[in-house]
C-alpha cells in the first residue's frame, strides 16, 4: 500500500504513543474508506450540484424580476455538500488504532486527543463481527476482551480485513504466552 509507510512513521513519531526501545509496531489502522465512500460522494456530488445550478440559473436571476442575491442561493448547496465531506473526512481521520507486540491503542481526535492504551498481556480474548453487507464490503469490527479491574473492553469499528487483525493478535497473545510459559531455572 501507498500510504501505509508513512502511517507508520507518523505512528512511530507520534508523542502520545511510547514504544519501548524492543516494541515494534505491528499494524495501524482506522475504520473502512468503504464505510464513509457514500458520505464523501453525497457531499461532493451536492457541492458539484450547487456549482452547476449556480453556474446556470445564477445569471439569469437578475433579470427576471428577483433580486440579483437570489441566484448565489444554489451556493449555499455548495457550502452544505463541502461541510458534510468535511465532517465525514475528520470523523474518519481522527479514529487510529495501533497494535505493537506490547500494547494496544485507540486514538480519538485531531486537536484534543483521548487515547486507551491497554498492554497487550491484559488482552484475554479477541473476536470479530461482521454483518452480511460488511463482509461483502470487507470490512467489519474487532474485540479484544481485557482482564482487570481498571481496563476496558477496546472495539476496533468497521476495519478493513477484521479477520487479519484478529488473527494478528491472537498470534501476538501466543506469542507472549510462550515467553512466560518457558521453565524457570531456579539458581
Amino acid at each position: 500500500m501507498v500510504g501505509l509507510p508513512s502511517l507508520w512513521e507518523n505512528v512511530v513519531d507520534a508523542e502520545w504513543i511510547h514504544l519501548t526501545d524492543e516494541e515494534v509496531v505491528r499494524w495501524t489502522g482506522r475504520p473502512s474508506q468503504v464505510t464513509i465512500a457514500p458520505h464523501v460522494l453525497g457531499g461532493l456530488l451536492l457541492a458539484i450540484a450547487g456549482i452547476v445550478f449556480w453556474t446556470d440559473a445564477g445569471p439569469t436571476v437578475g433579470t427576471g424580476g428577483l433580486p440579483a442575491w437570489v441566484g448565489h442561493l444554489p451556493l449555499l448547496l455548495t457550502v452544505v455538500g463541502l461541510a458534510w465531506f468535511g465532517v465525514v473526512y475528520l470523523d474518519w481521520l481522527r479514529l487510529l488504532y495501533v497494535i505493537t507486540d506490547e500494547e494496544v491503542y485507540v486514538k480519538h481526535g485531531l486537536v484534543s486527543r483521548d487515547v486507551t492504551q491497554v498492554r497487550l498481556d491484559r488482552v484475554q480474548n479477541t473476536a470479530f463481527e461482521q454483518s452480511v453487507r460488511q463482509r461483502v464490503l470487507g470490512y467489519g469490527d474487532v474485540r479484544l476482551y481485557t482482564a482487570g479491574t481498571n481496563t476496558e473492553d477496546i472495539t476496533f469499528e468497521r476495519v478493513p480485513k477484521p479477520e487479519r487483525v484478529s488473527q494478528l493478535v491472537t498470534e501476538l497473545l501466543s506469542e507472549r504466552a510462550g515467553m512466560t510459559d518457558e521453565p524457570r531455572s531456579t539458581p
